[in-house]
């Protein structure tokens, strides 16, 4: 278990799959971070989630400190282990958003991830329109480094997805 100043990231359990899946079941949450089709999830998809979160690097739960209030889920999954360039992931419930959460959280895996892990790189896909998401990844150091033209399927039209990315040195010079 891991603390910040509000918060504290701790292993996965059981009891919290269903409030993953009621996060996930939230159409302003899917719409604003999902691939696929924005549709009601049930069983077999936190089933399938629950293994992508055993496969990650690092995955933890996030939760208010003083409460112990279920805020979301942090993660690096690393595909390369040669290339140490882990694919950044956060999911924060829409209730707490704008609260300073992500930010908090992500700062702290970042450094993790680059003193604790030995990470080279930390790389992200964000969709385009997520404007808060696209805010918080480069107010904690990442940088854009390309997109993908038309990638997603939202809300009756197309939009792009943005690659980032932070490199370690970037990190410990700033």
């Amino acid at each position: 278990m891991f603390e910040t100043e509000r918060l504290r990231l701790r292993e996965l359990r059981q009891s919290d799959l269903s409030l993953v899946l009621e996060m996930f079941n939230n159409y302003e949450f899917q719409e604003n971070g999902g691939i696929d089709y924005t549709v009601p999830r049930g069983d077999n998809f936190i089933e399938g989630w629950a293994g992508w979160a055993k496969s990650c690097l690092f995955f933890a739960i996030i939760e208010e400190k003083e409460c112990s209030k279920f805020l979301g889920f942090i993660a690096l999954k690393i595909s390369v282990t040669k290339n140490r360039d882990a694919e950044f992931t956060i999911g924060i419930i829409a209730s707490e958003w704008g609260q300073g959460f992500g930010t908090e959280a992500s700062r702290w895996l970042i450094g993790y991830g680059f003193r604790g892990l030995n990470l080279h790189r930390i790389s992200l896909t964000v969709t385009a329109t997520n404007d808060r998401a696209v805010a918080v990844y480069k107010k904690v150091g990442f940088v854009e480094e390309g997109r993908k033209r038309a990638a997603m399927w939202s809300q009756g039209k197309w939009v792009d997805h943005v690659m980032m990315g932070i490199l370690e040195e970037e990190f410990f010079s700033a």
